[in-house]
């Protein structure tokens, strides 16, 4: 019977010995599950962290674009102001050498709204005239039939009247918008003679005369306003 006992005392430490085995078992996976939980959530953080930062970094560098594109936009309209003016001043010197006449000589520089009335008012009598003849020009402006071809033809090339100088001695003021209804009209019908362009254009283009302004006295115009 004794011997039964012992017998039976070993089974028994060998079955808590077994008990004991699996819970350190369980202890040790619960251990390495939170250590794994741990470093997935490490590791996720990182990568958090990482998208985050080039998160920063795109907005830092579309930040450092849009202020590159506003400085070359800023530099560019600087180009363009110091152009604009270099052309302006290149201009009146164009206008200044084109209303020298033989009588008073060139004009002074602290003429200039004087010079400029008396450009817009050789200008606004082309235009209001439509068809304006050379030699009639220049007995209103006292200038030589040549001058005025000279000065027509400056206007036309910095864009300040478009028309035509035609072998009769005339000018025709056409307005862009005219010319641009005489361009669509050919593109529009291809192939055209020379009676139906005459035709069309003469219905496009307005050649009346505006209402009549005042002849111009060009020693008016540069005499300074009263006060």
């Amino acid at each position: 019977d004794e011997e039964s006992e012992e017998d039976g005392s070993d089974d028994g430490g060998a079955g808590d010995g077994k008990r004991l085995g699996k819970k350190k078992l369980a202890k040790l996976e619960a251990k390495e599950e939170r250590r794994a939980a741990q470093e997935a959530i490490a590791d996720e953080r990182k990568k958090r962290q990482e998208r985050e930062a080039l998160r920063e970094e795109e907005r830092r560098e579309a930040e450092r674009a849009k202020q590159a594109e506003k400085v070359a936009a800023e530099e560019e309209e600087r180009k363009q102001r110091e152009e604009m003016k270099k052309k302006e001043e290149e201009e009146f010197d164009k206008w200044k050498d084109m209303f020298e006449t033989a009588e008073g000589g060139a004009q002074a520089d602290d003429d200039l709204q004087e010079n400029q009335g008396m450009l817009q008012e050789f200008i606004d009598h082309l235009k209001n005239k439509k068809i304006a003849a050379l030699d009639e020009v220049a007995g209103v402006f006292k200038l030589k039939s040549q001058e005025v071809i000279n000065r027509v033809e400056g206007l036309e090339a910095m864009g300040r009247i478009t028309g035509l100088l035609d072998d009769r001695g005339k000018f025709i003021y056409i307005t862009l918008e005219e010319m641009e209804s005489v361009a669509k009209w050919i593109r529009r019908q291809g192939r055209v003679g020379i009676a139906d362009l005459a035709a069309e254009s003469n219905r496009l283009v307005d050649l009346q005369p505006r209402d009549p302004d005042p002849v111009p006295d060009p020693d008016a115009l540069a005499q300074p306003a009263a006060a």
